[in-house]
């Protein structure tokens, strides 16, 4: 079967380009195209691949919090199309969070921020345990309660419960803010005053409770306040 001719003629150029020269040579909306793999009637696949970029502002962050039903109104997307951008930059998001692991010990808040960074594409607030060893090595991750976009729901036995299941010597705490504003609210003082006086309690240690947004971060720790 003959393919049709705008098929042909615009996935050439991006995948020779690929081959021959590796995948970071690609544009963003030829990396999009080679998705998308085909065009629509009267604009072909990289055309396509450009109007969909533009539509979310040309960043894949946005591309990533949208919904199925929303990158599928774009022209010449559809479900299916949709479907496989989603996947791609979820792959995209885990390989990041999967090298991010391997920076530790975590001896700051800025080294948590980064490895938390993709809790700033969330538009939820959620609460994740950083479960420590003894020289403040990564052991494991969890993320525990889902809340709203201005309040989280914690209870010291959701986070202790998480730590003591590992061989732990201590915990960070992270939330996230929506909002982008990394000052802690008079609830967040609250939380962390009572998960300190629990951590005293059980003999693993609170290490600090860091904040994180898209314009930067708070520390419980570094502001003195644990």
């Amino acid at each position: 079967m003959e393919m049709p001719a705008f098929f042909c003629e615009n996935m050439e150029k991006p995948r020779e380009r690929a081959i021959e020269h590796g995948i970071d040579s690609l544009s963003n909306s030829e990396l999009v195209a080679i998705l998308l793999r085909t065009g629509r009637k009267g604009k072909n696949v990289v055309e396509v691949a450009t109007d969909v970029l533009e539509e979310f502002g040309n960043s894949f962050l946005r591309m990533q919090k949208a919904s199925v039903k929303e990158l599928s109104k774009a022209k010449g997307v559809g479900y299916a199309k949709a479907l496989t951008m989603q996947a791609a930059l979820e792959i995209g998001k885990r390989m990041w969070r999967e090298t991010l692991k391997e920076r530790k010990p975590l001896k700051s808040s800025e080294d948590v921020y980064e490895l938390c960074k993709d809790m700033i594409l969330l538009d939820v607030e959620i609460v994740r345990v950083m479960i420590l060893d003894s020289q403040l090595g990564l052991i494991a991750s969890r993320d525990i309660t889902v809340g709203t976009a201005t309040a989280s729901l914690i209870h010291p036995r959701e986070i202790f419960a998480a730590a003591i299941s590992y061989p732990s010597s201590g915990i960070i705490l992270v939330h996230n803010h929506p909002s982008g504003d990394p000052k802690p609210s008079g609830e967040d003082e609250k939380i962390t005053k009572r998960m300190k006086s629990a951590s005293e309690i059980m003999g693993i240690k609170l290490v600090d409770h860091v904040i994180v947004t898209s314009q930067g971060h708070y520390s419980f720790a570094k502001d003195g306040k644990l």
